[in-house]
């Protein structure tokens, strides 16, 4: 089988959203079928320039994120696939949608297309936690997408959750748990919201505030890790379960830092020896399109080093770990050596374990992955 780290994956930012959730971080507006011809038509041309530099022959993965994808009408739905040209992947093609944007002629035209993972965001079964989200949808909505989707008979389904919303408690939490494993999926991400800086959601949070929620996510995440395997679904990344082949591969490609390429507004790529995003403002990347000369930010030289340090954080949010024998074969430019006191004491605190070259995170140590990236940097 082809090594995880040699494929390669295309990502699509569709940056469309009927409601922008107001704890998003994602670039996201609203549009109208006016904007998204245009958007389609700018997509269609970022291709084509970026074509010499992709091998065509070898897209395993495509994930269409946003924003919200089902935001589109169903003609932009295969017009943009269109789009896309020969950018057809050979494994795994996933889009997001929302319970309040798609409908069975959309499901249909992604079925047409060639979709073959569904991503639904859910975020939760309960009314109270969807109106301290702001989400647009409502249970009902919620019931009639999972049974569209399931009608349609996509080969995976995967479900989003968040917990940590104002008010939400445990048993809440549980029963959502319980809901989403009762559901014809196989797959659940359980997220935990973050308020981002710049947010509406953020404006609201004060330091007693953000306490409470501190204290309150361990315990809701650890209440994922038991739960969600005692309903069959095995945790895989800090916060993604699956069943038995349901986990999503163009995810694995990226933690395992294989190449990738972003098209629209705000994406990002890891592709010619060089991490970069697109422009995260809509004009922006247009007129960078339009003149032929796309518009590039954030750019990072991918040296040894760099790919080395990503590959160990990354990898390290996966339950299966990292082989640092494996790392220093595939970046033997990079000084694997430095990184030994930071293990070491990450070991000592109980946050780490060691078999041989192979390390991983301890239970401890996944409720607080981020701090050990951290200790990493």
């Amino acid at each position: 089988m082809q090594a995880i780290f040699e494929n390669f994956g295309i990502y699509v930012h569709v940056p469309f959203c009927a409601a922008p959730c107001g704890y998003c971080r994602f670039y996201k507006r609203r549009a109208d079928g006016a904007e998204q011809a245009r958007y389609v038509e700018l997509l269609a041309k970022e291709a084509r320039l970026a074509r010499g530099e992709l091998p065509e022959s070898s897209v395993d993965t495509m994930f269409w994120g946003g924003g919200t994808p089902s935001s589109l009408s169903a003609d932009s739905i295969e017009r943009l696939a269109d789009a896309l040209g020969d950018f057809r992947p050979k494994r795994e093609w996933t889009v997001e949608v929302s319970p309040s944007t798609i409908t069975r002629e959309k499901l249909a035209a992604f079925k047409r297309i060639g979709i073959t993972r569904i991503s639904l965001g859910v975020q939760s079964f309960d009314e109270r936690t969807l109106r301290s989200l702001g989400r647009a949808h409502t249970l009902r909505a919620t019931l009639d997408a999972i049974e569209a989707v399931h009608d349609e008979n996509f080969p995976h389904f995967s479900i989003d959750l968040i917990f940590g919303a104002k008010g939400q408690t445990k048993d809440m939490w549980i029963a959502d748990l319980e809901r989403a494993a009762q559901c014809p999926v196989d797959h659940i991400s359980a997220y935990c919201l973050e308020f981002e800086s710049g947010t509406s959601c953020c404006g609201g949070i004060g330091d007693d505030a953000e306490l409470e929620k501190r204290e309150r996510e361990g315990d809701f995440f650890e209440t994922a890790m038991d739960k969600l395997p005692e309903l069959g679904f095995a945790q895989y990344e800090i916060s993604n379960y699956a069943k038995d082949g349901g986990e999503c591969l163009h995810n694995l490609s990226t933690w395992n830092m294989a190449m990738w390429r972003g098209f629209g507004p705000s994406a990002a790529s890891q592709c010619g020896g060089r991490r970069f995003a697109n422009a995260a403002d809509f004009g922006k990347w247009a007129r960078g399109i339009e003149s032929g000369d796309p518009q590039y930010e954030n750019i990072v030289p991918l040296d040894d080093a760099e790919m080395l340090s990503s590959a160990l954080i990354f990898g390290l949010r996966m339950n299966r770990g990292v082989d640092m024998a494996s790392l220093a074969k595939r970046f033997p430019r990079a000084d694997i050596k430095k990184y030994s006191e930071s293990l070491d004491f990450l070991q000592s605190q109980g946050l780490l374990e060691c078999s041989g070259e192979m390390i991983k995170l301890t239970r401890s140590g996944r409720l607080v992955a981020d701090s050990v990236a951290v200790e990493l940097l």
